[in-house]
């Protein structure tokens, strides 16, 4: 995990409650970034596989700590999109499509599901993660739902011109906590994904967002407590 992230577990224990509501079918982002892309089949079986409804989970806390010129460099170019180019993006609803589509990245990858990613990753992207070697904990606790996401944030925000075309590049960090697929060797999961949103602001080009580069940055696990 980023040194620039700290966490602090508590004991207390909770259920999580699904907070987004998932789309049916597959769509694409429009210009305001409010349709996403989403498999309403992958999100059901990922909501299953990796919450199974009441697993109790201890509450993680994270606290971003970013780096200040890094943020005002990031706030400019929103600012600039918005302005220039998309009067009708939402950050907010950008950063639900992210979590959408991380959650589906995520399930169909583990399925091994390449053809499903099509459309939503770059031939590119969906190559890297077909060499990936993950670990066999990896692959098995590889899968996060809406609901185990603790944190979105951007990470950098790049606006480019080049004659007359245009592009958009909105490096995303994701954190999540899930329930362990062995609760007898694990208590806890936490994931941070980090994606790459690029998307072609040229004159009559579609207005959607694909995924250029998809990692999984780090892979935690805390053991379980035995019984006292």
């Amino acid at each position: 995990m980023s040194n620039i992230i700290k966490y602090a577990l508590q004991a207390r224990h909770h259920c999580c409650g699904s907070q987004l509501i998932v789309p049916a079918g597959i769509s694409r982002w429009t210009a305001a970034g409010t349709s996403h892309i989403v498999h309403n089949r992958t999100i059901a079986r990922t909501l299953h596989t990796s919450l199974q409804n009441n697993s109790p989970i201890r509450k993680a806390k994270f606290f971003y700590i970013p780096n200040p010129f890094m943020w005002l460099h990031n706030r400019i170019e929103l600012a600039a999109l918005k302005r220039d180019w998309d009067p009708a993006f939402d950050l907010t609803s950008f950063k639900y499509g992210v979590i959408q589509a991380v959650c589906t990245v995520t399930d169909l990858a583990s399925q091994r599901e390449w053809g499903d990613l099509v459309g939503l990753l770059t031939r590119g992207a969906i190559n890297k993660l077909r060499s990936n070697k993950w670990s066999f904990d990896e692959e098995q606790n590889l899968v996060l739902s809406p609901d185990n996401i603790q944190m979105v944030h951007i990470s950098k925000v790049s606006l480019q011109n080049i004659v007359d075309q245009k592009y958009c590049d909105i490096d995303m960090i994701v954190l999540g906590v899930r329930v362990p697929h062995n609760t007898d060797k694990h208590s806890l999961v936490i994931l941070e994904f980090y994606a790459r949103f690029h998307r072609e602001y040229t004159k009559h080009k579609l207005p959607d967002w694909t995924i250029t580069t998809f990692e999984l940055k780090s892979f935690q696990t805390l053991p379980r407590k035995e019984a006292t």
